[in-house]
């Protein structure tokens, strides 16, 4: 499966997920107890997520997944030949591509790529 996150119809990328690639949505929801026991929940909403592994990155595609992390650069990631697209952020903690890919060490990279919906 191919997908394509990309800023507008100029400047995208082609990402091929590896075989962990999962889709873990969650809640925004806030959980209160009272003192006699009983619990209320207040759902606010959902959002989407996405987290796959990524290999056989080359340098440019590195390099411009890396900087649109440290931009917080608004996204779209959708499926080709899908209608269906999804604004996104890449939400990693550090860089996402950051692992030189053995024994191809300065030409190809390979990282993980954590994408939330907003």
């Amino acid at each position: 499966m191919t997908y394509r996150l990309f800023v507008d119809s100029n400047n995208g990328i082609d990402v091929e997920p590896e075989y962990d690639y999962k889709e873990p949505d969650e809640k925004i929801e806030n959980r209160h107890r009272v003192r006699s026991g009983e619990e209320y929940v207040y759902k606010w909403g959902e959002f989407n997520r996405w987290e796959f592994s990524v290999e056989y990155i080359n340098s440019s595609d590195r390099a411009i997944i890396n900087s649109w992390w440290s931009s917080n650069t608004d996204l779209l990631w959708m499926e080709e030949g899908s209608s269906v697209v999804s604004s996104v952020h890449i939400t990693n903690k550090t860089k996402p591509v950051d692992k030189p890919h053995k024994p191809y060490s300065l030409t190809l990279w390979k990282g993980v790529l954590k994408l939330g919906s907003y």
